[in-house]
C-alpha cells in the first residue's frame, strides 16, 4: 500500500501554498534573516495545514514547535529544524524524521537566480559563514544522515542534502529540490529516517532536544472520522 498520487499532490500544494506567502514577506522586507524567515516559513505551513487540510478522506495536520528556552536565542543549534511525518491510513502507517538546516542565498552559499529546479544548482560556498555552516553540517551528519539544507532565494526555496554542501570546497554544481519536491518525496518515502519519530507534543520536544534543534515541524496524515 502506499499514499495516493491526490494525496501527494495535495501535501505538495500546501507547502507551495506556504512558500508562496513566505516569499511575499520577504521581497517586502518584513523577514530578512534565516530565523525569521524559517520561522515565518513554518508558521504558514501550520497555517496552510489548519485551513486547507481537510480533505472528503484525509486530514492533514501540522504543528509548529518553537524553543522557548531561557537560552534559545544564545545558543548555537545544530539544525534550524527537525521534521517528522506520521501517516495513520488503512494499510499504511509510517513515522520518520530528518534534520534541516537553512540559509537565505547569499550567505555561506548563492543559488543562481531564477532557479527552478530542472537543472542542477550552482551554489557558492564562501566567506566565514561557509565554516559556520559546515561545522552544523557535520553536527546534523553526527544524527542522521536524512539531514539537508533549505536555502530561502528570492524566486524559491530550494533543498540540498547536507551532504552535497558538505562536499564543496568553492563553487559547483549539486542537485537540488524545490521545496514543494523535496516534502512530496518525503510523503513518497524517499526521504526520511525512522529513528526520528514523535508522536505528540511532548515527544516532539523531545526530538527537538535531542537532535539540537532549534524548532520542529510535525505532520500528521490520517483517515477522515
Amino acid at each position: 500500500m502506499i499514499v495516493g498520487r491526490s494525496v501527494v499532490r495535495k501535501f505538495g500544494d500546501l507547502i507551495s501554498n506556504a512558500e508562496k506567502h513566505t516569499l511575499e514577506a520577504m521581497r517586502e522586507g518584513r523577514i530578512e534573516m534565516e530565523t525569521t524567515v524559517t520561522d515565518h516559513f513554518l508558521t504558514q505551513v501550520e497555517q496552510s495545514f489548519r485551513d486547507h487540510g481537510q480533505t472528503e478522506l484525509i486530514a492533514f495536520k501540522a504543528w509548529f514547535l518553537r524553543d522557548r528556552g531561557p537560552k534559545s536565542t544564545e545558543h548555537e543549534f545544530g539544525a534550524d529544524f527537525c521534521g517528522v511525518l506520521n501517516v495513520r491510513l488503512p494499510g499504511f502507517t509510517q513515522t520518520k524524521g530528518f534534520l534541516c538546516q537553512a540559509k537565505v542565498s547569499g550567505r555561506g552559499l548563492r543559488i543562481e537566480p531564477g532557479y527552478r529546479g530542472t537543472r542542477p544548482v550552482s551554489i557558492c560556498v564562501n566567506d566565514h559563514e561557509s565554516d559556520r555552516l559546515r561545522n552544523q553540517i557535520d553536527r546534523m551528519l553526527s544524527v542522521t544522515h536524512e539531514s539537508f539544507v533549505i536555502v530561502y532565494g528570492s524566486d524559491g526555496f530550494v533543498v540540498i542534502p547536507a551532504t552535497s554542501v558538505k562536499s564543496l570546497s568553492g563553487t559547483g554544481p549539486v542537485y537540488a529540490k524545490p521545496v514543494q519536491g523535496f516534502f512530496k518525496e518525503y510523503l513518497m518515502c524517499f526521504i526520511g529516517d525512522p529513528q526520528l519519530h514523535a508522536a505528540d507534543y511532548a515527544s516532539l520536544e523531545d526530538l527537538r532536544r535531542r537532535t539540537d534543534s532549534r524548532t520542529a515541524l510535525m505532520f500528521e496524515l490520517a483517515k477522515m472520522e
